[in-house]
C-alpha cells in the first residue's frame, strides 16, 4: 500500500521514525531512501508516484514531501542500494521530462549504508542544499564510520530472568552490559553511562517505558548516539505505534526469538 503526505512541514524526527517503522517490518531488513529538493504541486507529486510504480512495480514506497520547503522523501521497503539507484534513475528522468529544476539526488539504503540516526536524515537534507551546484545529479550517501570501539547495551526490565538470559548472550557476542530493574534506576544509569543501545520494557515500577524513551529522547547532547528498542509483552498496534514516535527503533513481542534479538542488535548497533 502506498503512502502519500503533503505537508507544510516535515520534521526529521517523524519521517526517522517512519524509517525505522518500515526497516522493522520489511522482509529483508533494509530500506533505501531516496531525498530531493524540487517544486511539485499534489498532481505533480501523483504523476510521479505513478511513474515509479510503473519502473519499480514491486516496492511500495512511502512518500513524505514538505511542501514549504520543496523537500521530496521517498522510503523504498526491502529495497538495497542497488535498486535504489535504479528506482533514483526514474526520478532523475522524471525531473528533466517535467522540466523541474531541482537539487541533486541524494540516495543511500539502510542499513547497507550504515545503522540510521535521525542525523543521517538532517545530513542528507543538508546535502540536497549544499551540493546545489550538482542539480540533478546523484549523490550516494555512506555513513561515517563509528570511531566508538566499546559498544554498550542498558536492559531495563523487571523481570530479572529476562534480564539475566539477555546480560549472558550479549556478553557473549562482545558487548557490554548494565541492567537496571526498574524506569527510575534505568534512567539514572542511562544518564551515568550513555550506552549506545537501550533495551526496556514498557511496564515498569517507579518510571513506565514510555517516559524512560520520552526522557532519553529530550536530552539533546545524547540523542543521535543511543538507540532504544522496546522488548514487551504489549500487543497493542496504537502503543507500538506510540514507541516509535517517541523515538524507539525497534520493537519486540514477548515471547520472543534470542536468534532475533541479536539479529535486531546487531542490525541497530552495526
Amino acid at each position: 500500500m502506498y503512502m502519500q503526505l503533503l505537508q507544510e512541514n516535515v520534521e526529521t524526527g517523524h519521517l526517522f521514525a517512519m524509517l525505522n517503522r518500515v526497516l522493522v517490518e520489511s522482509k529483508e531488513t533494509a530500506c533505501g531512501f531516496i531525498a530531493a529538493k524540487i517544486a511539485l504541486d499534489e498532481n505533480g507529486l501523483n504523476r510521479l508516484r505513478q511513474r515509479l510504480a510503473f519502473h519499480a512495480p514491486d516496492n511500495e514506497a512511502q512518500y513524505l514531501y514538505e511542501a514549504g520547503g520543496g523537500m521530496l522523501a521517498i522510503l523504498l521497503p526491502d529495497t538495497k542500494l542497488s535498486h535504489t539507484h535504479y528506482v533514483s534513475l526514474s526520478v532523475k528522468q522524471f525531473m528533466l521530462d517535467e522540466q523541474l529544476a531541482g537539487s541533486p539526488i541524494v540516495i543511500t539504503s539502510f542499513p547497507e549504508c550504515g545503522v540510521p540516526k535521525e542525523a543521517d536524515i538532517r545530513t542528507i537534507y543538508a546535502m540536497t542544499a549544499d551540493e546545489a551546484d550538482y542539480e540533478d545529479t546523484i549523490l550516494i550517501y555512506n555513513q561515517p564510520a563509528n570511531k566508538r570501539k566499546h559498544l554498550t547495551i542498558l536492559i531495563v526490565d523487571e523481570d530479572e530472568t529476562v534480564g539475566e538470559l539477555l546480560d549472558t548472550r550479549l556478553r557473549m557476542k562482545g558487548y557490554e552490559v548494565f541492567m537496571a530493574n526498574n524506569g527510575a534506576d534505568g534512567l539514572r544509569m542511562f544518564n551515568a553511562l550513555t550506552p549506545n543501545l537501550v533495551i526496556t520494557e514498557l511496564s515498569l515500577p517507579a518510571l513506565d517505558g514510555y517516559d524512560l524513551i520520552r526522557s532519553i529522547r529530550n536530552r539533546k547532547q545524547t540523542k543521535e548516539e543511543c538507540s532504544i528498542m522496546v522488548l514487551s509483552e504489549n500487543r497493542v498496534e496504537r502503543d507500538i505505534s506510540a514507541c516509535f514516535e517517541l523515538g524507539a527503533a525497534d520493537y519486540i513481542r514477548k515471547p520472543y526469538s534470542p536468534v532475533e534479538l541479536e539479529a535486531r542488535v546487531r542490525r541497530l548497533l552495526g
